[in-house]
């Protein structure tokens, strides 16, 4: 029988520890149905999957042992981030649940000069990424990071070295994938209305490549995912 698994914030150092979360606690016992001798999976985002029995059941904690804990880290996986210009709200979830899915490791919400909102429910973006880990088995959680501008991200150093802009006019994917060896890339993809001419001319200050997925223009939502799973699996 499949296990579920449920991500717990605190680090997992003991085969034996009390799980303190009263919303996990709660779907276990309302939702789940879960009882003493109930197995779990839970996983702290360190890369390991802790296989457990829950001992004690109560109305505001629980008790877990650990039985047996298996290696959940893919090493050979790129280092991806996906700087996403901020969409519609709903979109932009669904690109961070599917992002998160595919493996991609930090999710940089982008303000730009075409974007439609400019505000994000960061609590809420982070809940989607925990959930998208829990139901697709990966080990750790991607990083959500806070709505900033181009220019900003880019003089903040945090950026894999490897940078690239995707638009409509740019070289063809296949011809920038046979020149670079990049493990570590930044992605970076624009709103519906696409970069402004100020935003790509910033980015080329920094040498970023401009690549273009063909001549079909693709929904920014379409265009996230698609260039995520590109680089992560090509």
């Amino acid at each position: 029988m499949r296990l579920h698994r449920f991500f717990v914030h605190t680090p997992i150092t003991n085969e034996t520890f009390d799980v303190a979360d009263k919303d996990l606690v709660h779907q276990w016992k309302h939702v789940f149905r879960y009882n003493v001798g109930s197995q779990v999976v839970l996983f702290d985002g360190s890369g390991v999957d802790y296989y457990c029995m829950i001992t004690s059941l109560r109305n505001l904690g629980a008790t877990v042992q650990v039985m047996r804990k298996v290696e959940n880290n893919p090493g050979s996986r790129k280092n991806v981030w996906l700087c996403m210009a901020m969409i519609k709200k709903d979109n932009f979830e669904w690109v961070a649940q599917k992002a998160t899915e595919l493996g991609v490791t930090h999710i940089v919400p982008l303000l730009c000069e075409h974007s439609e909102k400019r505000k994000l429910n960061m609590d809420r973006m982070r809940t989607i990424a925990i959930e998208a880990s829990e139901q697709s088995g990966r080990g750790d959680i991607p990083v959500i990071h806070d709505p900033v501008k181009i220019g900003d991200v880019l003089q903040s150093g945090m950026l894999p070295q490897e940078k690239v802009l995707f638009h409509p006019d740019g070289i063809p994917f296949d011809q920038y994938k046979h020149g670079t060896l990049a493990s570590s890339v930044a992605l970076f993809v624009g709103p519906e209305g696409g970069f402004s001419d100020k935003e790509i001319a910033l980015c080329k200050i920094y040498n970023m490549p401009v690549v273009t997925l063909g001549k079909q223009i693709l929904r920014a939502e379409t265009a996230g995912i698609t260039v995520s799973a590109l680089l992560l699996f090509s």
